[in-house]
């Protein structure tokens, strides 16, 4: 049995805790309003953009620590307080040894916008806020004294998440030239689980920076196009959207995870959105 502290107990934190406790670790977790916590998990009350409010925490002994925070709004000043200022508040007040911290990052941090193949490997120079913030707090957990893993999440997607669904409805389409990069919340989770199993395990290797995404770059007008067919809607009236509404576009390679042995429950948008459909019919009663 390890402790494990998850720091960020959003959808995806509380996911991931659920699945520990199953497994028999002893899981606990740190935010604002820890009365919302499900069964199961030690609750901390702290933000981590309050040093004082993590005090606490040195008194506390943890094996891992995963941070999978969340800024709140999508701006500089946000993504500053929370994923750099906040996680350093949180580097200074954790009470060592810790075996390993696991950080939640993005693949905003890569810049790469024609196409082209991006792995761990890649060259960072992200142009945009997040990714620029994201990075740093990349650095900053991998300058401290404890040993760090780092995910990089492509686009998670799941079930309640139904924007391209109504999108589609509404006869939204996209451009056919740009890629995007998906990965299932669940196997968010279950790559989080698999990678701290093979921590604890002693087979995480030395290089612990991985991209998370799943097996099929894909073009977002080609997922809207399945998706128009599975709702019945004439794919042909989907209106088209200009290259200039994204950011990016590169094709993000998983071997590294695959490597580890990790088997992706949803390889694919085909399976991933066939679970979401499923959720939005029982939703609408359809």
């Amino acid at each position: 049995m390890a402790r494990i502290l998850i720091v960020g107990c959003g959808r995806l934190g509380i996911m991931v805790g659920d699945q520990l406790l199953r497994q028999g670790h002893e899981v606990t977790g740190l935010r604002r309003h820890p009365e919302q916590l499900p069964q199961g998990f030690f609750a901390v009350a702290a933000d981590i953009t309050d040093p004082a409010s993590l005090a606490g925490l040195a008194r506390q002994c943890f094996d891992y620590v995963l941070v999978a925070t969340t800024a709140g709004e999508f701006n500089d000043q946000a993504y500053r307080r929370v994923y750099v200022e906040g996680l350093g508040h949180l580097l200074a007040a954790l009470s060592k040894p810790i075996k390993r911290l696991f950080l939640v990052s993005s693949t905003s941090v890569y810049h790469q916008s024609a196409g082209e193949w991006v792995d761990e490997a890649s060259v960072t120079q992200p142009s945009s806020f997040s990714g620029v913030r994201q990075l740093e707090a990349e650095a900053l957990a991998q300058e401290s004294s404890i040993p760090v893993t780092v995910i990089r999440f492509s686009g998670i997607y799941g079930p309640g998440r139904y924007r391209l669904i109504e999108q589609v409805l509404h006869g939204q389409g996209a451009s056919g030239e740009l890629y995007t990069n998906r990965i299932h919340i669940d196997d968010c989770s279950a790559v989080i689980c698999h990678l701290l199993a093979l921590s604890e395990r002693g087979d995480e290797g030395d290089d612990q920076l991985y991209v998370a995404t799943d097996h099929l770059p894909v073009t977002m007008l080609t997922i809207k196009q399945w998706l128009a067919v599975q709702l019945g809607v004439e794919g042909g009236t989907l209106s088209a959207a200009s290259v200039a509404n994204r950011r990016s576009s590169k094709k993000l390679s998983n071997s590294k995870l695959l490597a580890t042995g990790y088997r992706f429950l949803y390889p694919s948008y085909l399976e991933g959105y066939s679970q979401v459909l499923e959720g939005w019919r029982q939703q609408h009663r359809l």
